[in-house]
């Protein structure tokens, strides 16, 4: 890659809040930066990434194990949906893709902790009977008939983790903070302390054991990148197949429903940026958190912190500050073709 541009990114990102900023190009590590304070052991919130690395990579161990598939039924799993004129409708793959309808836990632009009602109990997290699963079942309506257009919705993730979990009772990892510690991190070589999940908590809901996947992760640069590196190789890690590559594609391309998202993981198959490879996926979370998944350039790139630009878009911003100069170092490293060509010049 090049090195300069590389660098160019850290001062453009360090001025924007980065707290971290690591890069992976063919299996080796070609940058690493942490803001004066963070570092390398420094777990980060996730927000919103939480949805890939812990809900997407959850269902794809389920649907690895043949324990749940993408065009089941919720219902199947939630036997409280089973006679609701919309709910009954849900697929899994609705659920992954923000294409259930179930309505999202925001409400004119308010913060969080401003909200009332179920919304604001969602946030607030209190114990069970209004713990965010039973609302996110119960409480929270469908919008529109499901599949038929993409509406993000935090609560349509938590239900899709409710479905993975209920899929895993008969297994030996009854809950998706048990399954990933077992079954991924520790097998990809990422410690018990560099990550945690569910905001810390477990909730008892019908007898299952919930842990949120919506956000509420901490996670350090290089356990994130770790879990990416395992979805770039399709579920295999140094020749050990701990998820099966159909799985893996599964919750990282196009799901064929509305909008470009799969199971918690945003896709490229569209096009939607232009610059970038169409096999390119990521986790993405407010203040643009975000883990980046080139397969077809063998990149990786991990960025925590405070917000990127405030004054645009969240894809926008990730486009200009990081994906974009990103594909530029690719393109621009000593011996390509367009550094030849301006070395030429």
């Amino acid at each position: 890659m090049d090195e300069a541009k590389l660098a160019a990114m850290k001062d453009s990102l360090a001025g924007r809040g980065t707290k971290a900023f690591l890069v992976i190009r063919n299996d080796r590590i070609v940058y690493e930066w942490y803001q004066q304070g963070h570092g390398l052991d420094k777990k980060h919130y996730t927000a919103s990434m939480a949805k890939a690395i812990v809900g997407g990579v959850s269902l794809a161990v389920a649907l690895s194990d043949s324990l749940i598939a993408l065009d089941d039924k919720a219902a199947k799993y939630v036997p409280q949906w089973k006679n609701g004129p919309r709910k009954s409708n849900i697929t899994i793959r609705q659920l992954g893709s923000h294409t259930s309808g179930i309505e999202d836990a925001e409400a004119d632009n308010l913060p969080h902790e401003k909200l009332t009602g179920w919304k604001g109990d969602f946030w607030k997290r209190p114990a069970p009977p209004l713990d965010p699963f039973t609302l996110a079942r119960d409480a929270a309506p469908v919008l529109f008939e499901p599949g038929e257009k993409m509406a993000y919705t935090n609560l349509g993730i938590a239900m899709l983790t409710y479905c993975v979990t209920a899929s895993l009772q008969n297994t030996p990892h009854k809950d998706v903070r048990t399954l990933l510690r077992e079954r991924i991190m520790r097998p990809i070589g990422v410690g018990d302390k560099e990550w945690s999940i569910g905001y810390g908590r477990t909730y008892r809901v019908e007898g299952l054991p919930l842990v949120g996947s919506w956000g509420g992760g901490g996670y350090t640069a290089r356990a994130v990148a770790r879990v990416g590196r395992l979805m770039l190789r399709e579920g295999d890690w140094e020749g050990v197949r701990l998820i099966n590559a159909k799985a893996v594609r599964q919750v990282t391309r196009d799901a064929g429903t509305p909008g470009n998202c799969d199971a918690g993981w945003w896709n490229n198959n569209e096009g939607a940026f232009p610059e970038l490879p169409k096999d390119a996926f990521r986790g993405s979370g407010a203040d643009h958190q975000v883990v980046f998944v080139a397969p077809g350039l063998s990149l990786i790139a991990v960025r925590n912190g405070g917000t990127l630009d405030a004054g645009i878009d969240h894809h926008e911003a990730l486009r200009v500050h990081l994906f974009r100069p990103l594909v530029e170092a690719v393109m621009d490293a000593p011996g390509t073709e367009r550094h030849r060509a301006r070395s030429a010049r």
